[in-house]
């Protein structure tokens, strides 16, 4: 007899993880996903309101975070209104958040999840008072403040369940206790979290009607104004809910898959229902999304959104990089989750099996996906379409971290391919403030493919698009290419130095090729007074991007005071400047005066801060300052007088001072 009651339990409990079991609120009235009739008088004879205190809205650059964007957990309720087998598969991946009454429930669960080999360690609780288990349709919205935080947006929950409407507040409180703030923005707007969905960018859809109905006298541009204000919405599409029953919610037959793709359900052509599911359809087919492109819609056959069959399949959720699609047992069930598969490559797309589901009421509407307060946000616009080929791409994009992780300078990578080859990795480079960029030459025409990829000190890795390799981004690079020429660049076209009794001095000059292909070059046509002049390497390649020094070198076998002039040809394969010309000249000092009769006497000789000239000539003049290689780096105004000059800016070395006709030498120590 104890062992057929142990199996009694084991069973019932069993069962209850198993099938959703019905809801009854303190009166005892049974609650459905939409409020009966005798609920909604009750509440009226009660006086029981779902009231939500307003705030004022964020100040700052606001952006909506979409469903399909990094999430760091998942919010459910006890009892469940979903099997085991869902959490035992989210938990894997993602904390799983389960709202429970008390201590005592959460010790229920705990040994339910232990026994279904659920995850426990990606498992918490908040203790808190619900009315039922839609945390879709109570649950936040969530957007993105400058791109450094994110934030809860709360509604009035267009249900008499004040309980249910209570928990973003507890929500926001119990999530800024775990170690980020996490602020909550509230207004009176009467909606349901299953009504909402939207890109990641500028954009949402909603059923207009479930908003006419639950706010009377409210327009279409005071709902697009408001969640312009409280979301960063620029682009609020309300339209006709396809479904046409009394739910009016969006996600009970589409969803944003991306920000440029959109899952609509379809019913048989004999269906009533036909025209507005094939209606909304070509609607965001005609729209244009937020990278510029025109909306891929796809399509799942989703029969039971016009007759008696359970067909939930666009009430999916989007959990990072997995899917979880509602199945009942359907022979359409397969074919579901091929759908998704088609749409979402690279995905993992897993089925629900549950008997618990119904049209208008799947596992979406029963989870809630909370965004990743730390996440790695890469802003980027695709290429996309045809683009003429010019011989070099570039590849750009802005990167985030919402709480502040540096992200690793050698992990900021484009990976391309050609044609369905093989990626490549180009490493981008940070050019000012968020921006990461990298040009990538010699792309032949025809299918260019590509994804970034970034991560940070956290341990996040992300991509764009979200997927990565498995979808990546597409364009076609067309026209003639442009055939790879070097670029010759030149940090200067003249020589000049100063030689004293040494008469033997270098120069340099730096020759850069900026072009896409081999620079060759010559020296040719050398004109100078001295047969000594030689300049090396007289000859060679450079190739793009690196560069090469010559070196310049004036030997005068005797020495006079003179200045000398010439110059050489430089010769390249540069289709642009063949030829450049190098202009020289080299000025001979000779007899430095170091005599102490000299009407001019510099002390202290060598010297740290500063030297005394003593200039005793009549007329006013300058001293005029040379380095060891000839060039001019200051000059000083003399009077008759002792003049002192500050050289404490000068590098230690031998340099040359000019004054008038006669040189002198100073050590600079």
């Amino acid at each position: 007899m104890k062992r057929n009651l142990l199996f009694l339990i084991v069973f019932f409990v069993g069962v209850s993880a198993l099938f959703a079991q019905p809801i009854y609120n303190e009166a005892g009235i049974r609650l459905y996903h939409t409020p009966s009739h005798e609920e909604i008088e009750w509440a009226k004879n009660n006086n029981i309101k779902a009231v939500t205190v307003p705030t004022p809205p964020p100040t700052g650059t606001l952006r909506p975070i979409a469903e399909f964007e990094p999430a760091e957990a998942v919010l459910i309720r006890y009892p469940f209104g979903i099997p085991i087998s869902l959490i035992k598969e989210m938990a894997k991946d993602t904390k799983v958040i389960t709202i429970v009454s008390s201590q005592s429930q959460q010790n229920t669960v705990l040994n339910q999840y232990n026994q279904n080999g659920v995850n426990t360690a990606n498992c918490a609780f908040l203790i808190a008072n619900t009315n039922s288990y839609w945390t879709r349709d109570y649950g936040p919205w969530f957007m993105a403040v400058d791109d450094n935080a994110v934030a809860m947006y709360d509604f009035t929950y267009n249900r008499p369940r004040p309980q249910d409407n209570q928990i973003n507040t507890i929500l926001a409180t119990y999530l800024s206790n775990d170690g980020v703030q996490i602020n909550r923005y509230a207004s009176t707007i009467k909606t349901a979290g299953g009504n909402f969905m939207n890109d990641a960018a500028t954009q949402a859809a909603s059923a207009l009607e479930q908003f006419i109905e639950d706010n009377p006298g409210i327009t279409i541009q005071q709902i697009q104004s408001h969640f312009l204000e409280y979301m960063g919405i620029e682009q609020y599409h309300l339209i006709n809910d396809a479904l046409g029953q009394y739910i009016n919610h969006i996600d009970c037959w589409g969803k944003y898959l991306a920000p440029n793709k959109v899952l609509v359900g379809q019913v048989p052509s004999s269906s009533p229902r036909y025209q507005f599911y094939e209606d909304a359809a070509n609607y965001f087919a005609s729209q244009m999304s937020e990278w510029g492109m025109k909306f891929e819609v796809y399509r799942v056959y989703t029969p039971g959104g016009s007759g008696t069959q359970t067909t939930p399949y666009t009430n999916s959720l989007i959990l990072n990089k997995k899917v979880f699609v509602p199945q009942t047992g359907n022979t359409n069930d397969a074919a579901a989750l091929q759908s998704y598969r088609n749409a979402m490559p690279g995905y993992e797309v897993v089925g629900i099996n549950y008997n618990g589901w119904e049209n208008t009421d799947a596992l979406h509407c029963r989870t809630h996906e909370i965004a990743d307060r730390c996440m790695l946000y890469i802003k980027h616009q695709p290429l996309f379409g045809e683009i003429e080929n010019t011989g070099t791409v570039t590849f750009s994009t802005e990167l985030y971290s919402y709480c502040d992780n540096t992200i690793y300078q050698d992990s900021v990578i484009a990976y391309v391919r050609v044609d369905g080859g093989t990626y490549t990795g180009y490493n981008m480079t940070n050019t000012a403030g968020h921006t990461w960029e990298t040009t990538v030459s010699g792309l032949p025409n025809g299918l260019i493919e590509y994804y970034l990829f970034t991560k940070d000190e956290s341990g996040r890795r992300e991509c764009h698009p979200y997927i990565g390799a498995p979808d990546p981004h597409k364009f076609f690079l067309t026209g003639e290419p442009p055939v790879p020429i070097p670029v010759l660049s030149l940090d200067k076209t003249s020589s000049s130095v100063t030689l004293d009794d040494i008469t033997v001095i270098e120069d340099q000059i730096t020759l850069s090729n900026l072009g896409d292909a081999d620079l060759d070059f010559e020296i040719k046509d050398i004109d100078f007074p001295t047969e000594k002049f030689t300049v090396t390497p007289s000859k060679g390649t450079v190739q793009p991007g690196d560069s090469k020094i010559l070196t310049l070198t004036y030997d005068f076998g005797h020495a006079k005071n003179e200045e000398y002039k010439g110059s050489f040809i430089l010769k390249s394969n540069d289709p642009v400047r063949p030829e450049v010309e190098i202009s020289l000249c080299a000025t001979i000092i000779t007899g430095i005066n170091e005599a102490k009769n000299s009407p001019v006497n510099i002390y202290p000789n060598p010297a740290t801060k500063t030297i005394n000239i003593n200039y005793n000539d009549a007329h006013s003049t300058k001293a005029v300052f040379y380095n060891i290689l000839g060039s001019k780096i200051k000059e000083e105004p003399l009077d008759k007088s002792v003049n002192i000059i500050d050289i404490q800016n000068l590098p230690a070395g031998i340099y040359f001072i000019r004054i008038d006709t006669e040189a002198y030498k100073l050590i600079k120590q």
